[in-house]
């Protein structure tokens, strides 16, 4: 967690010592803890140990990469995809392409979009693809590098029937809008006009915390619902998406509405 790389090689060393011993809290091993905090040399030191669970899961089963990427630590998301897929999902189906995404690290994504096992269209529990999650984000350099590849599609609609096309309004980001009509063009693609209406701006005002269905952050003071029960607790839904049934995982799972400032 903290990258003392000597005191690592030190415990390493001790006989017995499990590499893969998870933590009470998260279940997150040394390898996702280095990796979450982006701790290269521990990393290497952890990798290079014979045994250890490149792909070792937490309770959220998001795995190193998964951490890496999240948290845009591209050296580190290398030397994890010389070892592993770049594939794997966690509990909400998104995988570390996703998490790139969201969060807008450009270098990470296209050095996971450059793995040839990538996979760059697959959708979370809720029918979002990746390029769906960065166009909403306006990601506008990741939305790029997803269109590069030519292995997206610009049909999908979430579970909830929200396409690309609207997201790309909602986000208002003319750059993201004229690469996806440029890539439209290219492929004799129409764009149904339908899918621009009634889509309200993405807020541009402070967030303390990310709704879990559609990412987009929520507004300070705004109201949210919360699962007492999904994500150890902490599982926040959007106003707009509980309107038109956004949940969580569970299906018996009662959602309370809170205020952001109750938090």
């Amino acid at each position: 967690m903290n990258g003392h790389e000597a005191v690592v090689k030190l415990l390493l060393a001790t006989k017995g010592v499990n590499v893969d011993l998870k933590d009470e809290v998260y279940g997150m091993t040394p390898l996702s803890q280095a990796a979450e905090n982006g701790h290269e040399a521990t990393v290497k030191v952890l990798l290079a140990t014979e045994g250890v669970d490149v792909d070792s899961k937490d309770k959220h089963s998001q795995t190193p990469l998964s951490w890496a990427a999240m948290n845009g630590h591209e050296a580190v998301v290398k030397l994890l995809l010389a070892k592993t897929s770049a594939n794997t999902k966690d509990t909400i189906g998104r995988t570390p392409l996703s998490w790139a995404a969201m969060n807008g690290h450009d270098t990470v994504a296209m050095a996971i979009l450059s793995h040839p096992s990538v996979d760059p269209d697959q959708e979370d529990h809720y029918g979002s693809t990746v390029l769906s999650i960065a166009v909403r984000n306006c990601r506008t350099e990741v939305v790029k590098a997803l269109l590069a590849t030519g292995q997206v599609t610009l049909d999908s609609q979430d579970c909830f029937g929200r396409s690309l096309w609207w997201w790309a309004r909602k986000c208002g980001n003319t750059d993201i809008e004229q690469a996806l009509h440029g890539y439209a063009e290219a492929r004799g693609m129409a764009v149904c006009d339908n899918d621009f209406i009634q889509a309200s701006p993405v807020s541009n005002g402070k967030t303390s915390q990310c709704c879990h269905v559609c990412t987009l952050g929520i507004p300070e003071d705004g109201v949210f619902y919360k699962c007492g029960v999904c994500n150890d607790g902490d599982f926040a839904v959007c106003s707009e998406c509980y309107q038109i049934g956004g949940r969580c995982l569970g299906q018996d799972h009662e959602l309370a509405q809170r205020k952001d400032k109750e938090e």
